[in-house]
């Protein structure tokens, strides 16, 4: 009974945030479910007691997950988002992590002050502390000052919404500060026991950290930290890469894979190694334990122990939970019970945080572990007292080949296992099959569970006890660590080993996950087996088909996208062709082209683009095209030919390189794509040979390089769309001089809107339907300048800005006088109001949702 409790419990978790927006549609749903259970009730498939059960535990999800949605909208630290500098008083409340640039802080907020006046107030702030001081401890009373902002992230179609993933992580409020003095340790922890714990394993991971900071190098340095104190910020973004398009990925996060696979590895050594003890030894353990509750008893304190060292992020404390729960099944023999047991660790995590059941690590963690559960007790057998005529006698050296083989082969079905469960979520999150990973994984894992892990845990541990500097054995950690990077890179280079795909329906993925389960279930019925197989390779083969979407030929679709202080522009022209008008910027730990063109484009089924131009070379420009030109094939590639010296530019000057892409300069009069009816040409700059530009930035400043910029005009048919990158006012002067340079039925506002960007005269003179500013929020700039909205505003024409309206696209057919706008904003559900226009707002809502 408690399975279908569970079951409706979660399910009560998912609809409970939907209900201020499909209130009628719910109750609908739940008066559907009450008849349903009083049918079965009737033919007694169900009794009485459990359909009251369910339906009891569904609402009950759906109230607490409800409820727990309108807590973070209503958070006390509001007031504190005014834009101006504030002081706070507050406590680390979890772990402090370490990124290359500083520290990151959850700090609980205490009181702040402003203007001499201090208030009290509650929230979790997350603080960013750049090139800091000494290091806090969890626990510590902290002061710093700071500018807090509400979360946010980019809005894209179906793309990833950070800000959004923070708030479902409990974060009301961010903020970054700068220096050594720009935070104070105002006292230590508590002399409360859980809090004095916490600071000794803060001072612990600071140790390790340190010492392997000062023994190990990169990319051996980022895995260790990574893969021991789950320091994910210090592996490098190419061997992030390389683990992702080999399928390994999830190695690298301390979640529910690996920390089963380490749970795995210590229950398996125990147990067997049961078997070396004297035979007098063996006979009286085995009158007070058996060999499975020696490894139970050994196996949950060491994991216990890494989950604390790693950091006690959430997702190591879940999958750390169902270890423990199964290890408890396990103790009481009650392994048979293995689904009720997933279930019952399943509800003590989602009872205090129900916002878990949306996050991904909890998803990854939890169907990982119950994949490896799974496995193993479809093999498990009933444990008997191990007793002395069952240990294999050491004289003879095949009975362990055959212990080793079996060993092997189980730690190879729980990587096969753990792949195609979590398959439908890496293709939903990360846009990928890994369809490598299905091998990779078979030699990877083991290697990291069985040599990986345990030197680097034991090799910290031993520098703790030793009070050392240093790593011990940290030649051999460098050693292996970059094996396992060189070995899994070489696998990424395998062609087509990154396999991108659009994101997969819900439906689709539940069918995924019950046919995957019928197979398992009914495995020795051939015609289910062989059916279900068919089916799964149907589904996965139409997810790596992805064919185009959103897109129709004879359309011509323009979409200005959200990549935050930066310019990218999309071009889906009538006959397939593509066009990406620069690439966003590229900050150390976010890259636009990774993070929001990139799935853009897998969303979309778009795999090559024809066309990349890169408008001039400043990094909120070109920073994330680097990223673009290595996973996606392109066939011409432009720029205005100014080189620059800057590592941002290198960079793409090394991927153009790598890509064998031959750069082509534009000017002023050139064609650079011919469509059906398209026609993308060049307005400026004038028309100039390589040999003439300057090659380093002494010579252009700012304004020049802004003045140079490619300034394009796409016209088809009667549509016509004027992209003016960061034209200036020198620009902009030779484009008032030309029909063509102030009439368009969309335009792009020049330079995100800065005030150097403002003539008058351009302005004056511009003729179009709509304007976009492609602009950051609550960049440093000030950008888009008050000024200048209101200049363009006083023309009465509608103003788009992608840090309010997120993405923005228009489409239009060739055959048709009429062009359809779409913003990211409108694509967000809208609170029902009980009224009479309750149901016509909760059907745009049902519009909104199908969209996405």
């Amino acid at each position: 009974m408690i399975l279908s409790a569970v079951f409706s419990y979660v399910i009560g978790l998912f609809l409970g945030p939907y209900a201020a927006f499909f209130p009628l549609s719910l109750l609908s749903g739940l008066l559907c479910f009450v008849l349903v259970l009083a049918w079965f009730e009737s033919r007694r498939v169900v009794s009485i007691f459990r359909g009251v059960m369910c339906f009891v535990v569904l609402v009950v999800g759906v109230v607490q997950a409800h409820q727990a949605s309108l807590a973070k909208m209503s958070s006390e630290i509001g007031p504190v988002l005014n834009g101006q500098p504030i002081s706070i008083a507050g406590d680390i409340v979890a772990p402090v992590r370490y990124t290359p640039v500083g520290y990151v802080l959850i700090v609980g907020l205490d009181s702040w002050t402003f203007q001499d006046q201090t208030h009290k107030g509650q929230g979790r702030i997350r603080v960013i502390w750049r090139d800091p001081g000494e290091a806090p401890a969890y626990g510590n009373h902290v002061q710093f000052t700071g500018v807090l902002r509400e979360p946010y992230g980019t809005h894209n179609p179906r793309g990833f919404d950070y800000g959004q993933y923070l708030r479902r992580q409990g974060i009301q409020a961010v903020t970054t500060i700068r220096g050594v003095g720009g935070l104070q340790i105002v006292s230590s922890p508590s002399p409360r026991v859980g809090a004095w714990i916490w600071e000794m394993v803060d001072h612990w991971r600071k140790a390790i950290h340190d010492a392997a900071v000062a023994s190990l190098s990169s990319p051996g340095l980022g895995l260790f930290l990574g893969m021991v104190l789950g320091e994910q910020s210090f592996i490098e973004p190419e061997v992030r890469d390389a683990f992702m398009a080999s399928g390994t990925v999830h190695i690298l996060s301390i979640s529910g894979s690996h920390l089963g696979l380490l749970a795995f590895l210590i229950f398996s050594v125990v147990r067997g190694s049961m078997h070396l003890l004297p035979v007098i030894w063996v006979e009286r353990i085995s009158l007070r334990l058996t060999a499975t509750r020696c490894a139970v008893l050994v196996t949950l304190p060491i994991v216990s122990f890494y989950a604390l060292l790693a950091g006690s992020e959430m997702a190591t404390v879940r999958s750390w939970i169902m270890i423990v729960v199964f290890g408890v099944g396990v103790w009481f023999g009650r392994t048979r019970n293995i689904a009720t047991a997933l279930a019952v660790a399943g509800l003590l995590m989602l009872i205090p945080h129900p916002e878990a059941v949306y996050d991904i690590s909890f998803q990854l963690s939890y169907l990982s572990v119950a994949a490896m559960a799974m496995v193993l007790w479809f093999q498990q057998r009933e444990e008997e007292p191990l007793l002395a005529s069952e240990v294999p006698s050491r004289t003879f050296f095949l009975p362990w080949v055959d212990f080793l083989r079996k060993k092997a082969w189980m730690a190879g079905s729980l990587s096969l296992a753990v792949s195609l469960a979590t398959l439908p979520l890496v293709a939903l999150y990360f846009h990928q099959i890994a369809w490598l990973g299905l091998a990779a994984n078979l030699v990877v894992v083991p290697l990291v569970g069985v040599l990986v892990i345990p030197l680097g845990l034991v090799s910290g541990i031993a520098g703790l006890m030793m009070g050392s500097d240093t790593i011990p054995l940290a030649g051999l950690n460098q050693s292996v660590f970059d094996v396992l990077a060189l070995g899994v890179g070489w696998i990424a280079q395998i062609p087509a080993a990154a396999w991108h795909v659009a994101s997969p329906t819900l439906g689709a993925m539940l069918m995924f996950w019950a046919v995957l389960v019928g197979v398992y279930a009914w495995y020795p019925f051939p015609v289910v087996r062989w059916g279900g197989i068919v089916i799964l390779v149907s589904l996965v083969s139409w997810w790596a088909w992805s064919p185009r979407s959103d897109w129709e030929p004879g359309q011509v679709q323009v979409t200005f996208l959200d990549v935050g202080q930066g310019d990218a522009t999309l071009l889906e022209l009538p006959d397939g062709q593509t066009v990406l008008i620069d690439g966003g910027p590229a900050y150390s730990r976010l890259d636009m082209g990774r993070a929001v063109i990139g799935p853009l484009l897998w969303n979309k089924g778009i795999r090559r683009l024809d066309h990349v131009i890169a408008t001039h070379p400043q990094w909120d420009h070109v920073g994330g095209l680097p990223w673009i030109l290595q996973a996606f094939p392109v066939g011409h590639y432009w720029s205005n030919g100014i080189n620059r010296e800057e590592l941002f530019f290198q960079r793409l000057q090394s991927a153009l390189r790598a890509q064998g892409i031959q750069e082509s300069i534009a000017g002023e009069g050139q064609e650079l794509v011919q469509s059906d009816a398209c026609s993308l040409k060049v307005l400026h700059p004038p028309g100039h040979t390589p040999s003439a530009l300057p090659t380093s930035t002494r010579v252009l400043g700012g304004t020049s390089l802004n003045n140079r910029s490619l300034i394009t005009r796409l016209k088809c048919g009667a549509y016509s769309f004027l992209l003016t990158a960061d034209a200036e006012v020198e620009a902009l002067e030779r484009m008032a001089e030309r029909l063509d340079g102030v009439s368009a039925e969309v335009v792009k506002i020049p330079h995100h809107g800065a005030k150097s960007s403002l003539n008058l005269n351009w302005i004056y003179q511009l003729k179009a339907n709509s304007l976009v500013v492609s602009v950051g929020a609550h960049n440093r700039y000030g950008h888009p300048a008050p000024e200048v909205v209101e200049r363009y505003r006083e023309k009465g024409i509608p103003l788009f800005r992608t840090d309010r309206d997120g993405a923005i696209w228009f489409t239009a057919s060739l055959d048709s006088r009429e062009i359809v706008r779409h913003t990211a904003k409108e694509q967000e559900l809208a609170p029902v109001v009980f009224g009479p226009e309750m149901w016509s707002v909760e059907w745009a809502n049902w519009r909104r949702l199908s969209n996405r």
